[in-house]
């Protein structure tokens, strides 16, 4: 059962189900670090994230015995079942970021089913995929952890937080439809210490892999001593495991924003200046001169699109199109289309 997001969902109501979701709900904003239905209470509200990502803890937050079970961003949806249920949850939820949630009361349940009845429906696929995945996951936890799936079941956060939580040494496999392995991940103790998707390696590997919610094919975790052939002499990761996780889900969303005003990949770009002169006011731009500078001299030989250009550079999705877009908007580049002449036919 493939997993689906709300604002999937949301594209299949009619504008009539969408005001009645409107007028049925809040939006609730949670600074970073912030706690929400603390554990030992039955939840008055189900949960979905319009923006940030909230770490889920079972136990006390505020004792040892706390622990962090996974990670939600946007999209994803919590609360459903105490609140659904009345029966009191052992979990709490923290804001890891400034996050956005939107906030249906238990109250308002009767006339959401009267209005929108597609919305539970939509709260049952959920719920019977999380329970497919939990037995899954928990079957394959009991194997030795050499364990392997299909992606469109299992989320990669999950696969993630398994990994980590098994302490084990081994290889994450991720395998394509036509069953070419395109991504290698090496976790040393359950920690990630390499990693190759596609020709991007160490960390830029990590963070591609993430920005696409859903990917097709499978992925497999194989126990092993040391690091495959060719990751070894690559880029080694530094930043924690969680810190990893959590920066990895706010590009995703940063991903989903930057996509909107992105340019179509089939224009060709050129170069609309002599020089370059990088001078973003906002201090993310100094991490990205490198890349600005390399597009730059790219464009320079050969003219050619937006996507193709992409391939001749070894980053991350986001970070390529926030220079591309800094580099339209200061009138650096500029897009050309090209229109297929037409052929006169003789009368």
């Amino acid at each position: 059962m493939a997993k689906s997001d709300f604002f999937t969902f949301v594209t299949s109501l009619r504008p009539i189900e969408l005001k009645a979701l409107g007028e049925l709900s809040q939006v609730v904003h949670l600074e970073e670090g912030a706690m929400l239905e603390c554990g030992d209470q039955a939840g008055d509200a189900l949960y979905i994230i319009n923006r940030g990502a909230v770490e889920v803890i079972h136990g006390d937050p505020q004792r040892s015995e706390g622990q962090a079970m996974s990670y939600l961003s946007r999209g994803d949806m919590f609360g459903e079942t105490s609140a659904m249920s009345g029966i009191p949850s052992r979990n709490s939820f923290k804001a890891c970021e400034s996050t956005s949630l939107q906030c249906f009361r238990k109250r308002s349940f009767p006339e959401l089913m009267r209005r929108v009845p597609a919305f539970f429906y939509y709260i049952s696929t959920q719920l019977a995929s999380r329970l497919i995945q939990v037995s899954d996951m928990t079957f394959m936890q009991s194997n030795c952890l050499e364990l392997s799936g299909n992606l469109a079941n299992f989320d990669l956060v999950t696969i993630y937080q398994t990994v980590l939580n098994s302490s084990q040494t081994g290889e994450l496999s991720i395998i394509n439809t036509k069953g070419e392995k395109v991504g290698s991940f090496y976790f040393e103790r359950g920690e990630p210490k390499f990693g190759q998707y596609f020709n991007l390696l160490g960390e830029q590997a990590f963070w591609q892999l993430f920005l696409h919610d859903k990917l097709t094919g499978t992925f497999s975790f194989q126990l092993c001593d040391e690091p495959p052939v060719n990751l070894r002499g690559g880029e080694i990761v530094k930043r924690h495991p969680t810190d990893m996780l959590i920066t990895a889900l706010q590009y995703r969303d940063e991903f989903k924003e930057v996509l909107e005003g992105a340019p179509d990949p089939a224009c060709v770009v050129r170069r609309s200046k002599l020089n370059l002169i990088w001078d973003g006011e906002e201090s993310i731009f100094d991490d990205l001169r490198w890349l600005a500078e390399a597009i730059w001299q790219v464009c320079y030989s050969t003219p050619m699109t937006v996507g193709e250009l992409y391939h001749h550079l070894s980053v991350n999705e986001l970070d390529y199109y926030k220079v591309i877009g800094e580099l339209l908007l200061s009138n650096h580049l500029s897009l050309v289309t090209y229109e297929t002449p037409s052929i006169a036919v003789p009368a």
